[in-house]
């Protein structure tokens, strides 16, 4: 349904003449249906069911910690207001945190809100999005959605993506999405692959954009990984987005940002709601954006539950991709879809199945309490010969 705040939000970014983008309309929902939407839903709605063990969407297991819920209740009282000023201060302390100016930030409801404006903004029927496959499927199904072109280079052998293919299918697209680590194969770029790929991007085709997703940046370990932040400061052409849905477990809470030159955000903003992020969201993420101790402790829970689902699977025979993340892609050799049905039987619900690697399957990573338990239903159902039956067995 299009609001009458969103249908004249719509027209600011078209120049207040054309809409350029297609009223959600019923077709226009049936189409979003038909990429998926509804399956996915109801993909989630079955892991959701009590005693379900939830690692299917790389949600941090452990919430956001008791000074998050101790600031919601204090500010209980302000649900009657809209948000004002408490949108500035969480952008000001977003751009302390990151050193950085106040018009550098924008927010965003978590950051496929974001995502979604990027595309929005940056593309056309004529000027598609490279978005590589497989990876977060959000800006390639909103851009089909507007009648985008998607450019969708494969991930190479290593599941990492191929920066080269990216670069060189890209030439002449609106934007580049650059999810890094990347969802759902987990890998990642370091800095200087980075800079190189930006740098021939912006040679090769000086008027696209290039959009580095950073939602998994506090889980990277390696060595030579750097946040993209300061080539957004420096290049109009780079969008930097981050999200509170991982490290400070505030999924459900929906809060993201994005970091940019304040030209290229505000081409951006031109396709957000107003108060598109709540009063209670907005002192949460204030007071845990700058939480060094919350970021460290999920780190070292990350990296302990990492290190024993890696040796659960290698031990039995499987091929994991390397992981920095709070996820993993596991090579189970047998059907990805009906393994997930065969777990879901065992209440434990594990990533959906990306069609280009039918036999990898994404698996989050929970608490301690559910890996061990989880990890005694993979053993069961991997040991078993490969399901054909559905859901209700």
């Amino acid at each position: 349904m299009l609001t009458r705040r969103s249908f004249l939000t719509t027209l600011g970014a078209a120049g207040g003449g054309v809409v350029a983008m297609p009223l959600v309309s019923r077709r226009g929902h049936e189409a979003l249906l038909a990429q998926g939407t509804d399956a996915r839903r109801a993909d989630r709605l079955m892991a959701a069911r009590p005693g379900v063990i939830r690692i299917d969407s790389n949600e941090n297991p452990y919430g956001p910690g008791e000074t998050v819920f101790a600031t919601i209740r204090a500010h209980l009282a302000e649900s009657n207001r809209y948000p004002v000023k408490s949108e500035d201060d969480l952008a000001a302390t977003i751009a302390g945190v990151h050193g950085i100016k106040q018009e550098n930030v924008i927010l965003g409801s978590g950051s496929g809100e974001l995502l979604r404006a990027a595309v929005s903004a940056f593309t056309s029927r004529e000027h598609g999005v490279v978005s590589p496959e497989p990876t977060f499927e959000a800006p390639a199904n909103w851009a089909r959605f507007i009648g985008a072109p998607v450019i969708a280079p494969p991930v190479d052998a290593e599941l990492r993506l191929d920066l080269d293919a990216m670069a060189d299918r890209g030439k002449g697209a609106g934007l580049c999405y650059f999810c890094n680590p990347n969802n759902p194969t987990a890998t990642v770029h370091g800095s200087t692959d980075v800079i190189v790929y930006v740098d021939s991007v912006n040679r090769s085709s000086p008027n696209t954009t290039v959009l580095i997703d950073e939602a998994y940046f506090e889980y990277v370990e390696a060595p030579d990984y750097a946040t993209a932040i300061p080539l957004a400061l420096a290049n109009p052409r780079v969008v930097v987005t981050r999200t509170f849905s991982k490290v400070f477990g505030m999924a459900g809470l929906r809060v993201g940002y994005a970091i940019g030159q304040p030209a290229t955000l505000a081409k951006m903003a031109a396709w957000l709601l107003g108060s598109n992020v709540s009063q209670l969201s907005l002192v949460a993420a204030a007071v845990t954006v700058g939480n060094g101790r919350h970021i460290a402790v999920e780190q070292r829970r990350n990296r302990v539950n990492r290190t024993s689902l890696r040796a659960f699977f290698e031990k039995a025979g499987y091929r994991v991709a390397k992981s920095d993340a709070n996820f993993m892609m596991v090579d189970i050799k047998r059907d990805a879809r009906q393994f997930k049905v065969d777990c879901l039987k065992h209440n434990v619900a594990v990533g959906r199945q990306f069609a280009s690697l039918p036999t990898w399957t994404r698996v989050s990573l929970g608490t301690a309490t559910e890996m061990r338990a989880a990890t005694r239903v993979f053993a069961r159902v991997l040991a078993a010969p490969p399901s054909t039956t559905g859901p209700g067995g």
